[in-house]
């Protein structure tokens, strides 16, 4: 289908810009400052996960840290193409929720991962550790992330008329990135599953609901104008 508003890729970096930094930044301290904080203070008992059959078969491949850390680049492709102002707040809120529902998670339910010793690993792959401590697992941010930041992706790539093979080269990007994070062993398939589904359905509500760029009060509003116009 074609969009009605495919605007080119330069204007829609250039649209909203400001909003586009402030946000930036804002939502980044939103998410790792808590982040960080609960990977270092615990107030309840963490609670190790454990490792299916299928994780005791992944192998341990630190190489692959560098399409791990890759979900940095997936995820301002959809806010930065995105050029209306109601859409760049509904992402906005979309990543503040994932951040505040795995914050209470986090909080309430520590979890840590198994890994092994980073000894003889490459550099990346050690500063990723020294920052990043095993807690957290459950659910994976990093898999809500890649997956929301791929719904994000392949709508404003709908939206600039893109090809089908553009949206499957996003989807095949973040299921590496999910891989990844089994062989980086920075979590488990269960990690990846909750923060895949809370990726997943964040996105639902902050976008499908009555379908984006329509609220419920909108599209009782539109329907009441329908109405009255059909009214001789």
């Amino acid at each position: 289908m074609k969009s009605d508003n495919p605007q080119s890729v330069a204007a829609r970096l250039r649209s909203e810009w400001r909003l586009k930094l402030v946000l930036l930044f804002i939502l980044n301290a939103w998410i790792y400052a808590p982040y960080l904080f609960f990977q270092r203070h615990h107030y309840f008992p963490p609670t190790a996960m454990p490792l299916s059959f299928l994780d005791w078969l992944i192998p341990f491949w630190a190489e692959t840290v560098w399409i791990y850390l890759s979900v940095y680049f997936l995820m301002p492709i959809g806010p930065f193409l995105m050029n209306r102002r109601r859409q760049i707040h509904c992402y906005a809120a979309g990543i503040a929720l994932i951040g505040l529902i795995a914050d209470v998670v986090f909080f309430f339910f520590p979890t840590t991962c198994p890994r092994p010793s980073a000894a003889g690993t490459n550099t990346l792959y050690q500063s990723l550790v020294g920052i990043d401590n095993p807690f957290h697992a459950f659910p994976s941010l990093h898999a809500a992330f890649a997956v929301y930041s791929a719904r994000c992706a392949v709508m404003v790539a709908r939206e600039l008329n893109g090809s089908r093979l553009f949206e499957i080269g996003l989807w095949f990007w973040t299921f590496m990135i999910l891989v990844a994070t089994l062989t980086t062993k920075q979590h488990v398939i269960v990690d990846l599953a909750g923060g895949g589904a809370l990726g997943y359905g964040i996105y639902s509500c902050v976008f499908n609901w009555g379908k984006f760029g329509k609220s419920p009060t909108s599209s009782l509003e539109s329907a009441a104008t329908n109405v009255n116009s059909n009214i001789p």
